[in-house]
């Protein structure tokens, strides 16, 4: 019963609702009988029917299959009516009990289909950033452990993956505490944590760099590496993107020292003294890019192999080199537009790209490393053999006196007699 209505209200309310539904139903069964049948068929039919959902279902042969479209609304939700619900007139001359709707979808509002999308991006980016933490580690872990493999090369490597560990490590700062009361609260801390994460950011942008520096200086200038030192690559890949950051924070303190200073301002463009040496770098990166694979090509013309193979080194150095050298990372400035499609592949390719970027460096910088493998294959055998050589030491400690040793004792004995 409604609260708050007296007795007698109810009485009129429930009489008028038992004289309304009736009429109601009688019009929209004379509305569906006086429909055309579906097919025009002298023989057994079943009559024209509502069902309880509301949708009309003229008179049909038997054995026919038909097809209604989709009710609009149902329980306060809409449906798509382009789409249709299939019911069988049966040989006795009646309808199938139950009507198939199953091709019925409902039509989500807009509000609903971007909470939708931006939960499966954030469970992307979750899913991302753990699996490219854990191969960093790991990554991080044999750089350090494997001494032979320790030189120019493999050190930029290190560092790059260093980088990586450290900014998926202030993601999830970031993420675990960061809140709405936090953003509004705009503390110290929280501003801290944000230029922590820029940082690192900023560092991987520098030491994908350092890496195009590296492999331009050794291919397309064939300059000898063994003249680079690190201290010049410590300093590109650490040292610039301090300064960097430190003027990005003073623009912030002073010009949009709110929300942790995430987001932006409009008007305000203090994140491009960030982001503007980001896009820099990238675009010499990708200037690097092009001079390694022309000079690839190039070689491999010189080269006695056939044509496919040259073309195949060629694209494989191609798409190896692209997310090395943080070319990819374009994408993240681009504008999706406003299509709708467009926006939500956009979400979903960024969301991929920015969390499983770390774990396309360990791949392809560690674990496809000719020389790690090769490094982490010797330290295995020798595991092995020293482990075999303790087995057989143990195995000759714990066997007894041997027969001959017991014989001779027992021949001293009996001389002595």
């Amino acid at each position: 019963m409604l609260p708050g209505l007296p007795p007698a209200l109810l009485l009129l309310l429930q009489a008028f609702l038992l004289w309304v539904c009736p009429v109601a139903a009688s019009i929209q069964e004379q509305y569906c009988e006086s429909l055309p049948p579906v097919t025009n068929h002298t023989g057994p039919q079943c009559n024209a029917s509502v069902d309880l959902i509301g949708t009309c279902w003229p008179r049909s042969a038997v054995g026919q299959l038909v097809a209604r479209p989709c009710p609009e609304y149902f329980y306060g939700v809409r449906y798509n009516t382009t789409n249709n619900g299939y019911r069988e007139c049966l040989a006795n001359g009646s309808w199938a009990a139950r009507v198939n709707y199953s091709q019925c979808q409902e039509i989500l509002s807009e509000e609903k289909k971007s909470k939708l999308h931006y939960h499966i991006a954030v469970i992307i980016n979750y899913l991302g950033h753990c699996v490219s933490l854990g191969a960093l580690l790991v990554a991080f872990v044999l750089f350090m452990r494997l001494r032979s493999i320790r030189c120019l090369r493999n050190i930029i490597h290190w560092n790059l993956i260093t980088a990586f560990i450290l900014r998926n490590a202030t993601w999830f700062v970031v993420q675990l505490t960061m809140n709405p009361e936090v953003h509004e609260s705009n503390v110290v801390w929280c501003r801290l944590v944000t230029a922590a994460y820029n940082y690192f950011h900023v560092t991987n942008f520098f030491w994908m760099f350092g890496e195009g520096c590296y492999l331009h200086t050794a291919i397309v200038l064939t300059y000898s590496t063994d003249k680079l030192r690190k201290w010049m690559f410590i300093c590109i890949g650490w040292c610039i993107p301090f300064p960097i950051i430190v003027a990005w924070a003073i623009g912030k303190l002073y010009y949009d020292n709110e929300k942790c200073w995430f987001g932006k301002r409009a008007g305000v463009y203090t994140d491009y003294i960030y982001q503007g040496p980001m896009i820099l770098v990238l675009l010499i990166n990708f200037i690097f890019l092009f001079n390694i694979v022309r000079i690839l090509m190039t070689k491999l013309r010189a080269s006695t192999t056939s044509e496919t193979i040259q073309y195949r080194k060629a694209v494989k150095a191609t798409l190896v080199l692209l997310p090395l050298l943080g070319i990819t990372y374009m994408l993240f400035f681009v504008n999706p537009g406003e299509d709708e499609i467009s926006r939500i592949v956009f979400i979903y390719f960024n969301s991929f790209l920015e969390s499983f970027q770390g774990f396309f460096v360990s791949v392809f910088y560690c674990f496809l490393n000719s020389e790690v493998r090769s490094a982490v294959r010797k330290r295995w055998h020798r595991w092995q053999d020293k482990h075999s050589i303790r087995a057989r030491v143990a195995r000759a400690m714990s066997i007894p006196t041997s027969p001959t040793r017991v014989s001779f004792h027992s021949i001293k004995q009996s001389s002595a007699v």
